[in-house]
C-alpha cells in the first residue's frame, strides 16, 4: 500500500508562563504520528519540527516579594536517617536589585521547607545505649550503669555488632572525697587541734567537743597522716 504518511501533532500552548515576572516560557507537546486519513494534503514530518517552547513576559520584576532558597546542606548522618537544611529568605525585587527582607513580608506565599529528612545508606547493626543511671553514692566513690544493645537497621535485636567495641555498661562516679556538713555549733576552740587529731585524742568526748571540726575529719577517713 506504500509508505504511511506522517504529520506533526501538537497540543495547545500552556496558559501559564514559567516565570511570574521577567522572561519565561510557555510550552506545548509536539509529536510525529502516522496519519489515519491519507487523503489530506499534509506535509509529513520531514520538515522542521514545530516549536515546543515560546517566550513570554508578564512584566518586569519590580517591587515584588518572594521566597528564595539555597542549596541543601550535607546530611547530618553518614548512614541511616538524618536531617539536612538550607537557607530560606524573603527577597524584595526593587529596580532589578534583590534585598533580603523580613519573612513576614512573604507571608502571602507558602514558605518553602528549610529542613528535610535524608538517607545516604544503611548503617547495618550498631550499638545503642541508654542514659547513665544515677550514681550509687554522692561522694567517696560509687558507680552507675546503663543498658547496651545491638540493633539492626529495623531496630530488631542483632548479634552482628563488633563485640570488641561494646560500650561500657558500668563506670565509676563521684570519686571525690566526702566533706562533712558542719552546723554552726561545730568548731575548733583551740589553734592546736591539728595536734589533737594526730595524737588520736578524738576518742575522748572532751576533745571531740573542743576540736569538733578536726575530729569530724577523722570519722570521714581523711585525716592527714
Amino acid at each position: 500500500m506504500g509508505a504511511c504518511s506522517q504529520s506533526w501533532f501538537y497540543s495547545p500552548w500552556s496558559d501559564r508562563c514559567s516565570a511570574d515576572c521577567g522572561d519565561g516560557e510557555r510550552s506545548r507537546s509536539v509529536v510525529c504520528l502516522t496519519n489515519q486519513t491519507g487523503s489530506l494534503p499534509l506535509d509529513g514530518c520531514d520538515d522542521v519540527k514545530p516549536e515546543a517552547l515560546i517566550t513570554c513576559n508578564l512584566g518586569a520584576c519590580t517591587d515584588r516579594l518572594e521566597w528564595y532558597t539555597g542549596l541543601w546542606g550535607q546530611c547530618s548522618s553518614e548512614c541511616g536517617k538524618g536531617r539536612q537544611s538550607r537557607g530560606v529568605v524573603c527577597v524584595h525585587h526593587i529596580n532589578g536589585q534583590l534585598e533580603v527582607t523580613s519573612d513576614t513580608n512573604c507571608s502571602h506565599q507558602p514558605r518553602p521547607p528549610d529542613s528535610q529528612s535524608c538517607h545516604l545508606k544503611s548503617c547495618g547493626p550498631q550499638w545503642y545505649t541508654t542514659d547513665w543511671s544515677s550514681c550509687s553514692h554522692s561522694c567517696g566513690g560509687g558507680y552507675r550503669v546503663r543498658e547496651v544493645r545491638c540493633l539492626g537497621d529495623d531496630l530488631s535485636p542483632s548479634y552482628d555488632c563488633d563485640f570488641a567495641l561494646t560500650p561500657a555498661r558500668r563506670e565509676e562516679c563521684n570519686t571525690h572525697i566526702c566533706i562533712p556538713e558542719m552546723d554552726g555549733s561545730c568548731r575548733d576552740m583551740y589553734f592546736n587541734c591539728e595536734l589533737v587529731l594526730r595524737a588520736q585524742l578524738c576518742v575522748y568526748s572532751y576533745y571531740r567537743m573542743a576540736c569538733c571540726v578536726s575530729c569530724s575529719r577523722t570519722s570521714h577517713g581523711y585525716a592527714r597522716r
